[in-house]
């Protein structure tokens, strides 16, 4: 004859509780979330319009010094300035009155001829002027042949 063990028995124990499962994000976190994003990127677009038309008027000062420097050393060569008042050399999508083939100003800049006579630069009460702007700024210089210095606008 065989003893059968019987098996042990264990006291009962209530079964845990299962946990809530919180949500991973919740929606306070979500909006803290959305509003620093659209900070950063409100931020980065005024920084980028800002270091752009920085750019845009460094390149427009530059092309006017530049271009100022060209008409002096053509006037002490020939005797006269290219150009008349009116006049443009442009880089901005629009045509230029002014035919320099092998002169070329940077991308967006115009320069043209508002006073003076091209055959008298340095005359006091009509000095032969340029101004130059970008399409992307609103800042204007003006360049004297009779101060010869560029003024902001």
């Amino acid at each position: 004859m065989s003893v059968r063990k019987k098996p042990r028995r264990t006291p009962y124990v209530k079964p845990t509780r299962k946990r809530e499962k919180k949500p991973v994000v919740t929606p306070a976190q979500l909006c803290i979330v959305a509003i620093l994003t659209t900070v950063l990127f409100a931020g980065g677009a005024i920084f980028l319009k800002v270091t752009s038309t920085s750019a845009f008027n460094i390149s427009t000062h530059h092309d006017l010094q530049l271009f100022a420097d060209f008409q002096k050393f053509h006037f002490n060569m020939n005797g006269i300035c290219i150009g008349e008042q009116g006049e443009s050399i442009r880089n901005d999508g629009l045509p230029s009155t002014i035919d320099m083939p092998n002169y070329t100003l940077s991308k967006g800049v115009s320069i043209t001829i508002v006073a003076g006579s091209p055959e008298d630069p340095y005359n006091e009460s009509n000095p032969f002027t340029l101004q130059a702007k970008h399409k992307g700024a609103d800042t204007v210089y003006e360049y004297s042949f009779a101060t010869d210095k560029i003024i902001e606008r």
